[in-house]
């Protein structure tokens, strides 16, 4: 996963992806995904959601801006013009099977590249496992190590935006496993295939790539036999969790990143 900085136009488009998720979703947990677009002196907000009712997005566009008005202000969005392109009344398909990897780390999306450079006072927009995507206005600087430049047409990403059956959900419990994994696989990082399909066994098709050890069978077994990939009872773990959090405080405490099973976690 991309480490998103708050304190940049990605971040924003970002975080309004999640408060606009939020807003949608305030009843009820539909089936939602926001995009946020900056164009510079506008926002255009693409999205699908199952929701019947349309939702006043100038009315959303002012919540947002009394809460975040310094870091608007910080950003220099005093104005806002937002072009609402949601579509109602979707019925959107969710996706069963998804790739993820995570690291041993204090937040394991995030590998110790990320996580070192994150402090940082560059002027950046975000940093990929492999890279650092610098604001377009810094200048050319060697020791960042591989780099390039933001777009100037910038658009929210995954997770952002995504509510918990669009591959939030999912992204959330592939972390709560792996969280569990790293110290008995002796392992710096889990590639994890999340999957709700059943193969020929009828067993979840998970899969995973690592450098453990024990053998790719073992390690599926492993996750199957301790987790139920049950993610309605997954979903407790999250109640009240505010999923703008996710960028606003990244290594805050997340209600998943528990071991509570670890005492089942035995591999011969």
């Amino acid at each position: 996963m991309n480490f998103i900085k708050l304190k940049s136009n990605r971040g924003l488009v970002n975080l309004l992806s999640d408060f606009i998720l939020s807003e949608l979703n305030n009843l009820e947990n539909y089936d939602t995904i926001i995009e946020v677009s900056d164009f510079g002196r506008f926002f255009v907000v693409n999205g699908l959601t199952s929701r019947p009712d349309v939702v006043d997005l100038s009315v959303v566009k002012d919540k947002f801006k009394l809460k975040y008005e310094s870091l608007l202000s910080e950003l220099n969005y005093n104005d806002m013009n937002i072009i609402d392109l949601i579509t109602y009344g979707n019925e959107l398909s969710k996706k069963e099977d998804a790739w993820f990897t995570f690291y041993r780390t204090q937040r394991p999306c995030y590998n110790d590249h990320i996580i070192n450079l994150s402090s940082s006072e560059l002027l950046y927009q975000r940093i990929l496992p492999t890279l650092i995507e610098l604001d377009y206005s810094e200048q050319n600087n060697q020791n960042v190590g591989v780099f390039n430049y933001s777009p100037m047409t910038i658009t929210s990403e995954f997770p952002y935006g995504h509510s918990f059956n669009m591959g939030r959900g999912a992204f959330y419990y592939s972390e709560y496993i792996c969280n569990h994994l790293f110290n008995t696989l002796s392992t710096d990082e889990i590639s994890i295939k999340f999957s709700l399909t059943k193969n020929y066994d009828d067993d979840y098709n998970v899969d995973v790539i690592t450098n453990t050890t024990y053998s790719k069978e073992k390690t599926i077994s492993l996750i199957l036999d301790v987790f139920d990939f049950d993610l309605n009872k997954f979903k407790d773990k999250l109640r009240g969790y505010d999923y703008e959090k996710d960028i606003t405080e990244p290594f805050g405490e997340k209600p998943w990143l528990v071991k509570d099973e670890i005492k089942n976690i035995i591999i011969f």
